[in-house]
């Protein structure tokens, strides 16, 4: 007698945040079951969130984030934003599709990032003299080769990855250059990462207009980002020691 083995039950989750109209909020959850389905049995599970932002001065207002745990090659993610809601889920879940495809068969997802300026999600305008920390992050970092930190930074869609070499012992970052460019690793205390207080690195990354600035801590030597949040705000992002929480490079963007 043969046994048929069915594959079990396909965990698929989509979070709606802000008003939609019904027919985008099931239309984003069809269209992510239907993504699942087609990664195949390696697919653990995927994740849709879609977020209506109701600030005038952002433009592309549907923003849509996706995710999914494949066996054999860890988390994949996408942040993507457009002008409608269900542009935003065809592009992010398109896009998540493809680098699954290029992940399991290549093991990386190259540098050509084409939709990098015209659809990463956009910074609300927020007056300088209202911006605060508004999320702090601790997070526990993991030990790699600056090439592992440079793969999980592609593989999960950020603009850096935060790590501890495993040659040098030394928290180190790597971020990403231009569309075609070459990833270089920092290292905390060196002249990419100067040692700054917090009130300078606010300085510098509002002259300077970037998404993130990367810096030493100049009490205890570690690293530290602060980053701009979509909402207009900062986020800062420093490591602690394992027996805290859990270890891992996990950095999540607002």
């Amino acid at each position: 007698m043969t046994r048929l083995r069915h594959r079990p039950a396909l965990d698929v989750r989509v979070e709606i945040r802000g008003e939609l109209p019904r027919e985008d909020a099931e239309y984003a959850r069809a269209r992510a079951l239907d993504t699942a389905t087609a990664l195949g049995p390696d697919a653990h599970a995927l994740r849709l969130r879609l977020t209506r932002v109701r600030d005038r001065s952002v433009t592309r207002s549907a923003l849509a984030q996706a995710d999914v745990e494949l066996a054999g090659v860890g988390p994949v993610r996408v942040q993507l934003a457009t002008r409608t809601p269900q542009e935003s889920v065809d592009l992010v879940l398109g896009t998540l599709a493809g680098r699954a495809v290029r992940l399991r068969e290549q093991g990386d997802i190259g540098f050509a990032v084409t939709y990098e300026s015209a659809y990463r999600p956009q910074f609300a305008f927020r007056p300088l003299a209202q911006r605060r920390i508004a999320r702090h992050k601790a997070v526990a970092l993991a030990r790699r080769t600056p090439g592992q930190a440079t793969r999980e930074l592609l593989a999960l869609d950020r603009r850096f990855q935060l790590f501890v070499d495993l040659a040098t012992g030394r928290d180190s970052l790597v971020q990403r250059g231009r569309p075609g460019g070459v990833v270089e690793p920092c290292a905390a205390g060196t002249d990419a990462l100067p040692p700054l207080d917090l009130a300078e690195a606010a300085r510098r990354l509002w002259l300077t207009g970037r998404p993130f600035l990367g810096h030493t801590d100049p009490g205890d030597g570690r690293i530290r980002v602060l980053y701009r949040r979509y909402d207009g705000h900062y986020g800062l992002i420093e490591p602690v020691s394992g027996s805290r929480i859990g270890a891992g490079t996990l950095v999540e963007r607002d």
